[in-house]
């Protein structure tokens, strides 16, 4: 074991100022924040390893390899989807320091400004885009291409939207496909206008997304790496892996919950530690509400039949859950496309590992170029007549006024960019298997902004039990139309097929699909009336020292990757005092 971590003996019956519950991509970053302050004591606690300079994390090549390991995953799976032919889709999850930072496909994304204005709008003072940039560039340490690559590459950016001495470096890649400024210009000539940069707050256009790929070395930038290993030498900072977090202790003053500590279990022995000034979830969209339910604290008619005492009435937890779709469209090259172009397949097709071999040496493993956001326009009129129906997209169940309040706003943002078109270098399509050793390219259609609110409670009062997901995937049927429409856009070949008709393109869509482990709003950042859990300084509502931090406190889904976004929340919420 690493000398820099604790051990249990270290950790156990001690006080702590600050603990946090989960060290992954928002964990670190507050570990890394608060513990610039001396005379703070800051511990960690994360279930998972330490995975310190694991090939299987800081490798390209390696992407994908960590899904389904118990190792790097959680191994989650949704309850059978009611609107998608009982399908149960498979849900992702970063297991360890870094989190999902480290298993993820890299993309550095930001959202456009209204969607994070839109936050602010809805009840949370200092959630807005001039924050969101500030705090976001706080985070990034951007490198730029070479001039030569500009030239050749078509390669565009703005520095002044740039962080360029934050922790977690972002470049464009260094081997490209050869074949995304063909595809951009073909999207061009389909009226979709170029992007300076995806991140400038505009993503309505086609642009070029930068990665957390450093150039230099070729390896994934993530959380741990970026924010965790420098200080790990502070003597104020303790983290303890391989400590599965059970629930939070508490009791009450003067009306209001006090989180007194946290209980935990290492190697099947249940231990405690104190907390003097705050407890801060960051356990993710998934396990957060899952711990607060656990610790007492949600809606008394879940907890009541898990025979869970309740310390805290608070309803909406758990609720409001939104996550974004994937479903790719794949494509077989010719041999005279092959030998022009770059794409994975070598990497994972064990008939050409030379080819593969030169591919990652190159940097070339990570060359997934996620060109822009389409938008609403290619949405059939008679789907969008069916969307301005306000009254057929009213709550059907929970907080109807806020729920409401968010419906109106995703209807008056239907003309806003919202459906991606993301190109990636290789096959991601189901159900038909690529010809071995031909080479592919894929469009992937991600459907961004969802109408469908789905649920995330405690499943027993078995913490090492995982919590039922039920994301409602289509409950609200304009949800479908609008993807089917966005694959309609979209020429077919391999997948789904070149004679698919429109009758089977739906049951093709709904076991094709899949999710983009991009889940938001468990523990939304709203005013308590409107179905909030935590108010706009990330405070549990009714409780005095207990926060969240990480993705489930964002309260309306937005359309881009998120793992900016999470940072940006992180550095933000970082002082639990104030938001500086």
């Amino acid at each position: 074991m690493d000398s820099r971590l604790a051990t249990v003996e270290q950790v156990s019956h001690r006080d702590f100022d600050y603990i946090i519950v989960g060290g992954g991509t928002a964990g670190l970053v507050l570990a890394n924040r608060l513990s610039e302050d001396p005379s703070k004591t800051v511990l960690v606690l994360e279930a998972g390893g330490a995975h310190f300079d694991d090939p299987t994390i800081k490798s390209p090549a390696s992407f994908g390899k960590t899904f389904g390991d118990a190792e790097y995953d959680w191994l989650l799976n949704t309850t059978p989807q009611e609107h998608s032919d009982g399908v149960s889709y498979y849900w992702a999850r970063g297991k360890g320091l870094g989190g999902s930072s480290g298993v993820n496909i890299f993309n550095w994304e930001r959202p456009s400004k209204e969607d994070i204005n839109i936050w602010e709008e809805l009840g949370n003072p200092g959630w807005n885009w001039k924050n969101y940039l500030r705090y976001s560039m706080r985070s990034e340490r951007f490198i730029p291409p070479t001039d030569e690559e500009v030239e050749e590459e078509g390669l565009t950016y703005d520095m002044n939207i740039h962080g360029t001495d934050g922790p977690v470096v972002v470049a464009f890649p260094n081997t490209r496909s050869g074949f995304d400024l063909d595809f951009a210009e073909t999207l061009g000539k389909h009226g979709f206008k170029k992007l300076i940069d995806p991140l400038s707050g505009s993503r309505d256009g086609v642009g070029f997304e930068l990665t957390t790929i450093n150039p230099a070395t070729n390896t994934r930038s993530y959380s741990s790496e970026a924010y965790l290993e420098p200080i790990l030498g502070r003597s104020n900072l303790s983290v303890l892996i391989q400590a599965f977090v059970t629930k939070i202790t508490s009791s009450v003053s003067e009306g209001e919950l006090i989180a007194s500590g946290v209980e935990f279990i290492v190697d099947g022995k249940i231990y405690w530690v104190g907390a003097k000034a705050e407890v801060i979830l960051s356990a993710g969209a998934i396990k957060s509400p899952q711990v607060l339910e656990l610790s007492g604290i949600g809606d008394p008619a879940i907890l009541n039949r898990l025979g869970i005492e309740v310390k805290l009435d608070l309803p909406s937890v758990g609720t409001n859950v939104q996550d974004h779709l994937l479903c790719g469209v794949s494509y077989e090259l010719t041999d005279e496309a092959a030998a022009k172009f770059i794409t994975l397949d070598p990497v994972v097709n064990s008939a050409q590992p030379e080819e593969g071999a030169e591919v990652h040496e190159k940097g070339g493993d990570s060359t997934v170029a996620w060109i822009a956001i389409g938008t609403n326009t290619l949405l059939a009129a008679t789907t969008l007549d069916r969307a301005k129906d306000i009254q057929a997209l009213a709550p059907k169940s929970g907080d109807a006024l806020g729920l409401t309040e968010q419906y109106m706003i995703q209807h008056r943002c239907l003309d806003a960019p919202a459906l991606e078109i993301a190109l990636y270098p290789g096959f991601l399509s189901s159900p038909n298997l690529p010809t071995p050793g031909k080479k592919h390219i894929s469009l992937c259609a991600s459907f961004n902004r969802p109408f469908s609110r789905g649920t995330i409670h405690a499943a027993s009062s078995n913490p090492l039990v995982n919590p039922e997901i039920n994301p409602h995937y289509f409950q609200e049927k304009f949800d479908e139309e609008c993807y089917v429409e966005q694959i309609k856009f979209m020429p077919r070949e391999v997948n789904p097929g070149p004679d698919i008709t429109d009758d089977n393109l739906i049951p093709w869509l709904r076991k094709s699909m899949g999710s983009m482990f991009h889940v938001i709003g468990s523990t939304a950042m709203l005013p308590r009336e409107k179905g909030g859990v935590v108010d706009s300084q990330l405070r549990v509502y009714g409780t005095r020292n207990l926060r969240v931090v990480d993705l489930g406190v964002v309260p309306l889904h937005f359309a881009a990757h998120p793992q900016a976004t999470v940072y940006a929340i992180a550095e933000q919420g970082r002082n639990p005092f104030c938001l500086c």
